[in-house]
């Protein structure tokens, strides 16, 4: 059965030319219905589907020959061949530590470019000047399309995933909850849940009769997801307690950060965030994990948000007015947001969607970053006994179980323990941004590009990738010397000159990977600084420590995340032996 579509024209060319002044547009239009009502319905959808399936190919290879004609294809590049779906990446990510990184900026420089996904060239520099640059043109360089959905499908549109406008407003909204003072204020929680945790592993001492085997990061992390609960929203998690009994919350996580991220599992996740029917159709195991802490992360949010916004407005009387946004009261995130929110001369608001994204955003940067370097804090002294020793002496020198985050920050060894595990130990290892337009990148030191051309600035076209590797920038010998890749807190005592040029909030550091000033710059250095010195204060004060197993044991597979490893078994753990300190 044929159907047609609409009423037919008249069939006689002068009837149209007489009575319409565009014939041949008409004539035109006059075909193509003929055409349309000649196919069934079936055929149509089989020949639009054609046509979308040939549009797709040909601008996917039209895009693959635009990338390819890059101006950064001179420069130096590794030895490898590029796959041509995933470029350098499975080869970057195949290695253990970072080690393939390491090697190829041994091979070609501070300055080179690899391959990315589908054909993308991506450039990697340790060059200050260019990484300076690269932070602050947020307006040119944002995150890949790729990162963007990976990490909203995660955590949702909340500051860490915002561009433009949006995360500007946002981040104005959040800036007062990560000020110094209200950050002086939060210590408070931190040392509360650090003399927690110190309590719980002293007890588990005196059961197993003096020293006990545990799993740190395990604990930890317990009291990182207690600690943001507490100061980021009001709310007991109730995660760190003796008998080691956890919620779904942190069951969730424990799969999703404590499981082995597999090569194939990296890979695949690219794949599906590239092309988003695959994940549709067979997403993995993976993705599935990711999915299900989303939706518990999200029905806790709801829960917290829409009963502090009940508080509020009980407290209120609906009398919202009464609110001056600059008096006011509430410390923890979510109250300010709500707060700014309600009052009467907000210069502007956030939606509820908006406020609920803040929370797994801060679940997961607050929670998760802070767990895992202080674990890696506690690897580092535990494998370095006089350092472990000179640390503990000065907090035990404190005479005060409480101390202030400004009697903290004035312990001069833990400062130089906090920042040199920040430096061999960032958060993330590496972060990728996309060009939305073109762009020149200056240099501070030239490079000599694939023809024998010495270049001092670099170009880039719409849609080029660029890397800054923080991993590489912490841990360069031509910035730190020979021992750049040991762990060495004096080395604080006086920087190198080299260093002075790293682009960062805190001096001579770049893993909070923003610059002091720049509008992506880390909004929570400042929380996850004194959270990490309050834990590691009560640690340090009440244990002597060792690793349970060989150091050649423990290992890290490469990845943005880098965890501590067991080879045996690639468990995600930390096997330390605790002695209470008498």
């Amino acid at each position: 059965m044929r159907y047609h579509i609409g009423r037919r024209l008249p069939s006689s060319p002068d009837t149209c030319r007489s009575s319409l002044p565009f014939y041949p547009a008409m004539t035109f239009l006059d075909a193509a219905l003929r055409a349309l009502t000649s196919v069934s319905w079936t055929q149509l959808a089989i020949r639009s589907a054609e046509f979308y399936a040939a549009w797709t190919v040909a601008t996917f290879i039209h895009e693959y020959w635009r990338t390819s004609r890059s101006p950064l294809r001179y420069l130096p590049q590794p030895k490898e061949s590029a796959n041509w779906v995933f470029g350098h990446m499975r080869a970057m990510f195949s290695g253990e530590n970072n080690e393939v990184q390491e090697r190829w900026i041994e091979q070609l420089g501070d300055t080179f470019v690899v391959r990315s996904l589908l054909g993308k060239y991506l450039l990697v520099t340790t060059d200050p000047r260019a990484n300076t640059h690269i932070l602050f043109a947020s307006h040119i360089y944002q995150k890949t399309e790729l990162a963007r959905r990976s990490t909203q499908r995660f955590v949702g549109e909340g500051v860490l995933t915002t561009e433009g406008a949006q995360h500007r407003d946002q981040r104005r909204l959040l800036n007062p909850a990560f000020g110094s003072s209200h950050v002086r204020d939060m210590t408070e929680i931190f040392l509360e849940k650090g003399a927690k945790l110190r309590e719980i592993w002293h007890n588990k001492c005196i059961e197993a009769g003096g020293s006990v085997k545990l799993d740190v990061l395990h604990w930890i992390s317990q009291a990182t997801l207690d600690a943001i609960g507490k100061a980021g929203f009001d709310y007991d998690f109730g995660t760190l307690n003796e008998t080691g009994e956890t919620n779904e919350l942190a069951e969730v996580f424990e799969q999703v950060f404590r499981t082995d991220f597999t090569l194939f599992q990296q890979m695949r996740l690219m794949l599906n965030e590239t092309f988003p029917l695959l994940r549709a159709i067979a997403p993995g195991s993976r993705a599935k994990m990711g999915d299900a802490a989303k939706k518990k992360m999200d029905e806790i949010g709801m829960r917290i948000v829409q009963d502090r916004k009940a508080a509020l407005l009980a407290e209120l009387g609906e009398s919202s007015v009464k609110i001056d946004k600059n008096t006011m009261a509430g410390k923890d995130l979510i109250t300010l947001l709500l707060r700014a929110n309600l009052a009467a001369d907000a210069d502007m608001r956030l939606t509820d969607e908006e406020v609920y994204a803040q929370i797994p955003t801060f679940l997961v940067a607050g929670h998760e970053t802070t767990s895992n370097t202080t674990t890696w804090a506690m690897e580092c002294l535990a494998q370095n006994l006089e350092a472990q020793k000179k640390l503990r002496d000065e907090v035990l020198a404190v005479p005060t179980e409480t101390p202030t985050l400004d009697m903290l920050n004035a312990l001069p060894y833990l400062d130089q323990v906090t920042r040199e595990v920040l430096r061999l130990h960032s958060a993330v290892t590496f972060v990728q941004r996309e060009a939305i337009m073109d762009d020149v990148i200056p240099l501070s030191n030239p490079v000599v590009d694939r023809t024998g051309k010495t270049v001092t600035q670099i170009s880039v076209q719409k849609g080029d990738e660029v890397m800054v590797p923080i991993w590489l920038i912490n841990r360069s010998k031509a910035i730190w010397g020979p021992d750049a890749g040991e762990f060495r807190p004096e080395r604080w005592d006086s920087p190198p000159q080299e260093a002075t040029s790293i682009p960062g909030i805190t001096p001579n550091l770049i893993s909070f990977i923003g610059i002091a000033g720049g509008p992506r710059s880390c909004i929570g250095f400042r929380f996850a600084l004194a959270e990490m010195k309050a834990l590691i204060f009560h640690i340090a004060r009440g244990f002597e420590f060792k690793l349970a197993v060989d150091p050649s044991e423990m290992w890290s597979r490469t990845g943005i995340l880098m965890r501590p490893q067991l080879r045996s078994n690639n468990s995600i753990e930390l096997p330390v032996i605790l002695t209470p300190i008498a």
